[in-house]
């Protein structure tokens, strides 16, 4: 049985990469260029959700080889069609152990995936395991302005998580991780550019 998350990502799919346009989401780009001085040309990145390949396609241009994975197929078909990721793989995100090898990566990214999650411990842990020592990670969260946990999106019904970084802090330094940089960015939540969302990108390492 899907879950509410990836049936509205399915629905999503064919409009995802022209919508993110519209709203002027840029999460993509601030991690690649957070990531970049620590990035090596043949290295590996895995991308947790890399639903149409957005996030990591600068990572493959900058010579890396992209491993995918997400829990919609809609999702990975339109990624598969852009033929630049070595493997895509569907997975469930929140399954125990991730199809992957310990250490098997030198970079992992999640982009726009955490505000769909209210734990986010399961993902520090997989991804400490799948990453090489002194391995980078870099991903998004959304941050609440008015000191809210949650809401919920009129729009698709799910709910909607923020994490602060006390949280984010915590969990870093529980899972292996030091904190190397971050910033604040904004999306628009629709196309009406009537309301931003913030957010924020982190940069860490595993120790």
């Amino acid at each position: 049985m899907k879950s509410d998350v990836i049936e509205v990502h399915d629905r999503s799919a064919d409009i995802y990469d022209d919508m993110s346009i519209l709203v002027e989401n840029h999460g993509h780009e601030v991690l690649f260029g957070l990531a970049f001085e620590h990035l090596s040309t043949g290295d590996s990145v895995l991308d947790i959700g890399i639903g149409t390949g957005l996030s990591s396609y600068l990572f493959h241009k900058a010579g890396l080889k992209v491993y995918g994975v997400d829990g919609s197929e809609t999702m990975l078909d339109i990624c598969r069609k852009k033929e630049f990721a070595v493997e895509l793989k569907l997975c469930d995100l929140t399954a125990e152990r991730w199809p992957y090898e310990d250490g098997k990566f030198e970079n992992v990214i999640a982009c726009g995936i955490f505000h769909f999650f209210e734990k986010l411990d399961l993902f520090l842990k997989e991804t400490n395991r799948v990453l090489k020592k002194d391995g980078t990670f870099s991903f998004t969260v959304m941050v609440s302005e008015d000191d809210i946990s949650y809401y919920t999106d009129t729009g698709s019904g799910l709910s909607i998580y923020y994490h602060s970084d006390f949280q984010i802090n915590e969990l870093l330094n529980k899972y292996g991780f030091s904190m190397l940089k971050h910033i604040n960015f904004f999306i628009y939540k629709a196309p009406d550019k009537k309301e931003k969302l913030m957010f924020k990108g982190h940069l860490a390492k595993k120790v």
